[in-house]
């Protein structure tokens, strides 16, 4: 398999190939995203004080948009330049910062978000990259605060593969107990978790959607 920085730059650069594409395709087919970060509101009850960080923001619409209609502030981070250039066209909220690049280089303070959201982002960390992101997720969240996530379901130790036409896209994950406890040891209690199949370029896939909580 190639080396940690090559399938990180693979994923940005088909991003950035597909960027249009992918938002078109994403806004057509039914998704998870919107009731499940309606959950996540619900256990924020003073979001509009609160600090939220997005991790694969994609075009903004319409995760970022619901977030930067309820949170104080919305830090929305992204590995593809091409999607951070769409949401910045699609969003025109004062309360946005965007960021572009890799989320293993991001660095905040301690305690510095009420929650973090990272739909269909994570999985695309080399797996053993994935270990050290939730407990930096957890390092940056305030006692308290919630990760919202979407994960893989199967032992996946990582592969590249054709995606979305002429695209290749890197994934890697672990089965659903596995995140269990990769998220327990990071520091987080789960409030809800189920497996929900997705549609994902004509394949039923899979994937285990989070609420977790990290201990006070």
């Amino acid at each position: 398999m190639a080396g940690s920085e090559q399938l990180k730059s693979l994923v940005q650069q088909s991003y950035d190939k597909i960027a249009q594409e992918y938002n078109d395709w994403t806004s057509a087919i039914e998704s998870p995203r919107v009731p499940k970060l309606q959950d996540l509101l619900n256990h924020v009850p003073n979001s509009s004080e609160g600090a939220v960080l997005e991790l694969g923001c994609g075009a903004g619409i319409p995760g970022t948009q619901l977030l930067a209609s309820k949170f104080h502030k919305v830090v929305a981070n992204d590995i593809s330049d091409a999607q951070i250039h769409l949401a910045k066209n699609n969003l025109k909220s004062d309360n946005v910062e965007f960021i572009a690049g890799d989320m293993t280089k991001l660095t905040f303070a301690p305690s510095n978000f009420d929650a973090v959201v990272a739909f269909y982002s994570i999985i695309h960390l080399p797996r053993e990259e994935q270990l050290d992101m939730f407990k930096q997720i957890s390092s940056w969240l305030k006692p308290g605060g919630f990760l919202l996530c979407n994960l893989g379901t199967t032992d996946d130790p990582g592969k590249s593969v054709p995606w979305l036409g002429d695209a290749q896209m890197f994934w890697s994950g672990f089965d659903a107990d596995k995140y269990h406890q990769i998220l327990a040891e990071s520091g987080f209690s789960t409030t809800n978790s189920e497996i929900i199949p997705d549609n994902e370029d004509g394949k039923i896939v899979p994937f285990l959607w989070v609420l977790a909580k990290k201990s006070t």
